[in-house]
């Protein structure tokens, strides 16, 4: 396909604005005057600027990992972490234990210990 789709812009542009005509990509710097290359060089450098100050997708990874630390950490750490002690969260660990076991229509197999399913399972021997 040697013509392209969309048609380009004579390298002088007239004064009415064609919508669907494109410039041709990379311009050819021989035949610009030094006054449109300094001004296409100048909007380029401002464009790398703005790209490079403000890393988006670095931000965006950053913030979602840090919402992730806030929410799931202390989450774990109240709903599914066995701790040392008598566990401050009990009543709600067996609340929630109570509910997955109903969801899921079965128990573990077991009892709610400390807020956490446990399962008895026999130790298989020699065969």
């Amino acid at each position: 396909m040697d013509k392209p789709i969309i048609p380009t812009m004579p390298s002088s542009s007239a004064g009415y604005h064609h919508p669907l005509l494109r410039r041709s990509w990379p311009p050819d710097l021989s035949k610009m005057s030094p006054s449109d290359r300094y001004r296409l060089e100048r909007k380029y450098k401002r464009r790398v600027r703005i790209r490079g100050a403000h890393p988006a997708s670095w931000m965006r990874f950053t913030g979602t990992l840090q919402l992730l630390t806030i929410t799931v950490l202390p989450a774990y750490m109240v709903l599914i972490m066995d701790w040392p002690m008598a566990h401050p969260f009990g009543p709600l660990r067996e609340w929630m234990w109570r509910k997955i076991d109903g969801v899921k229509g079965t128990t573990f197999g077991g009892h709610l210990e400390r807020g956490k399913a446990t399962e008895e399972k026999p130790v298989p021997g020699p065969r």
